[in-house]
C-alpha cells in the first residue's frame, strides 16, 4: 500500500494514543507499551518495513508495538487491532508490518535492555491501488478466508443460533501473517475457547480482539480469562494449545 503525504485528523490521532495509553494486560502480567511515531517527528517513514519484502512502505504515521515475550505479542495484536478498525472505519489506509529495519526504529525508540518491537501498523491517507498491488493481494491470499467449519470447531452446533454464527463470521474476517489464520475456536452456552495451530501469538491475539469486540455488540458483559480446563481437548495433525476463553 502507497500512502499520500497527507495529514490524517488530529482528534482521531489523540484519541488513538489515548487508547493505547490506557491499554492494561488482558491473557496475564506481559507488559506491553505503544510509540506513535510521524513524519513531524523526522522518522525515516520510507525505511520502516516491507511487506512480504516486495516493496518499502512509506507511510507518514506508524505505531510501534513493544513487548517483552512471546505473550506480549498477543496482547499487541490485541490492543492494536480496534485501532486500526478505528482508522479504516475513518477512511485511511492500513498495514501491519512485521519485517522492518529494526536499527533504524531502535534509533527513533529507547527499547529496554528486556524489550523488543513486536510489531509495526503503518497508516495514512491511502493512494488508490493500482493492478499490480490489487493482483498481488489476491495472489498472497489476503482475500481469502478458511471456512467457518475449519475455524469453529464445533459449527455444526453453533450455526443453528443465528446471532452467535454471525458472531464467528465476523471474526474469522480479522487478518493474520500471510492469511494463515492459526486460531481455533469452541463454543458453548456463552463461552468461547480459543485454541492456535503453531505459535504466532499475535495472530491470537488480532482474532480474540475481532471477537470481543464483536461479543461486546450482543452482550453487555463479556469477559476474557485463562481456564485450567477448556471446553474440550482439541487435537489434529498439527499442535495446538490452549491460550484463553472469552465469556458473553
Amino acid at each position: 500500500m502507497r500512502y499520500k503525504d497527507t495529514c490524517i485528523e488530529s482528534n482521531i490521532l489523540i484519541e488513538i494514543q489515548k487508547d493505547l495509553e490506557k491499554y492494561t494486560p488482558k491473557f496475564g502480567t506481559s507488559r506491553v507499551r505503544f510509540e506513535v511515531l510521524t513524519a513531524e517527528d523526522e522518522t525515516e517513514v520510507a525505511k520502516l518495513g516491507f511487506l512480504w519484502g516486495v516493496g518499502k512502505i512509506n507511510a507518514p504515521y506508524c505505531i510501534i508495538g513493544i513487548c517483552e515475550d512471546d505473550q506480549g505479542m498477543q496482547e499487541l495484536g490485541f490492543a492494536l487491532e480496534p485501532e486500526v478498525l478505528k482508522l479504516t472505519s475513518a477512511g485511511y489506509g492500513t498495514c501491519w508490518i512485521g519485517t522492518f529495519d529494526r536499527k533504524a526504529l531502535n534509533l527513533k525508540i529507547n527499547i529496554k535492555e528486556n524489550e523488543r518491537i513486536g510489531v509495526a501498523i503503518a497508516f495514512g491517507v491511502a493512494q488508490n491501488e493500482g493492478f499490480l498491488n490489487n493482483n498481488f493481494r489476491k495472489i498472497a491470499g489476503s482475500t481469502k478466508r478458511k471456512d467457518i467449519k475449519e475455524i469453529c470447531m464445533n459449527y455444526p452446533e453453533v450455526k443453528a443460533d443465528e446471532e452467535i454464527a454471525v458472531l464467528v463470521k465476523m471474526s474469522i474476517l480479522a487478518p493474520s501473517s500471510n492469511n494463515g489464520q492459526p486460531v481455533r475456536i469452541i463454543i458453548k452456552e456463552k463461552r468461547a475457547d480459543f485454541f492456535l495451530v503453531g505459535n504466532s501469538r499475535i495472530d491470537a491475539g488480532i482474532f480474540m480482539s475481532h471477537f470481543y469486540l464483536c461479543a461486546s455488540e450482543i452482550s453487555d458483559t463479556v469477559d476474557i480469562s485463562i481456564e485450567s480446563h477448556p471446553l474440550e481437548c482439541y487435537n489434529q495433525e498439527k499442535a495446538t494449545k490452549y491460550i484463553a476463553s472469552i465469556f458473553f
